[in-house]
C-alpha cells in the first residue's frame, strides 16, 4: 500500500475498525508471507505463557509510522518491530509484580522515577503495560526479559530491535491502537 492509499483510508474509515483490522490482519508489511508471520508468532507464543494473540503493530505493520512528528514514516532499517501480546495471563503477572514493587520501594524512588510510575500505572488501568516499567525488578527477571527479546530480533525480523506491550485482552488493544489511528487522522486534516 502506498503512502497516499494509507492516509487516504485513515481518513475515510473509523479508526477503531483499523485498529482491529490490522491487529487480526494475518499478513503484516515486515514479513512477505503469511507463513513467516505464522512463524514468528509462534516464536513469540513459545516464550510467554497464555498468549491468547499476537500481532506485529506500528510501521511494521501497516508499513508507515503513525506518529504525525515522524512525518508517516515508513518502515526501515532504522525502525523497532513492536509486538503486541495479547494475554491476559501475562498482563495479571506483569500487573501483580508491577503492584508489589511499587508497594516496596515506591516512597524510596526519586521523585521523576515515582512520576513516570504514576504514568505507568494510567497505562496499566488503560489495559497495557510493559516489565520494562517495574520499579527494581529483580535484575534476572529483568535479564530473562531481555533476552527473550534478543532471541526474536534474529534474521526473520532482519535483526531490528523487537519491543513489545502486554494488553489484557483484545478491546483493550483495540483501543489503546484505535487513539493512534485518531491522533493520525487529525493531523491529516
Amino acid at each position: 500500500m502506498s503512502l497516499e492509499a494509507f492516509q487516504s483510508r485513515i481518513k475515510d474509515s473509523i479508526p477503531r475498525n483499523l485498529a482491529e483490522e490490522f491487529l487480526l490482519a494475518d499478513r503484516v508489511h515486515i514479513f512477505q508471507d503469511e507463513q513467516s508471520y505464522s512463524c514468528f508468532r509462534g516464536s513469540v507464543s513459545g516464550l510467554f505463557d497464555g498468549c491468547d494473540h499476537i500481532a506485529v503493530v506500528g510501521s511494521g505493520n501497516w508499513r508507515f509510522s503513525l506518529n504525525p512528528n515522524k512525518g508517516f514514516r515508513e518502515f526501515g532499517s532504522h525502525s523497532d518491530v513492536d509486538v503486541a501480546v495479547i494475554s491476559t495471563n501475562q498482563f495479571t503477572v506483569l500487573w501483580e509484580e508491577m503492584r508489589s514493587r511499587h508497594r516496596l520501594h515506591f516512597y524510596r524512588l526519586p521523585e521523576s522515577r515515582r512520576d513516570q510510575l504514576r504514568r505507568d500505572s494510567e497505562n496499566v488501568y488503560a489495559g497495557f503495560i510493559s516489565p520494562m516499567w517495574i520499579p527494581n525488578r529483580d535484575a534476572v527477571a529483568d535479564y530473562e526479559f531481555r533476552r527473550k527479546l534478543n532471541r526474536l530480533s534474529d534474521v526473520t525480523v532482519n535483526y531490528l530491535r523487537v519491543k513489545m506491550l502486554f494488553f489484557k485482552n483484545l478491546t483493550e488493544a483495540v483501543d489503546y491502537y484505535s487513539r493512534g489511528f485518531s491522533l493520525a487522522r487529525r493531523a491529516l486534516k
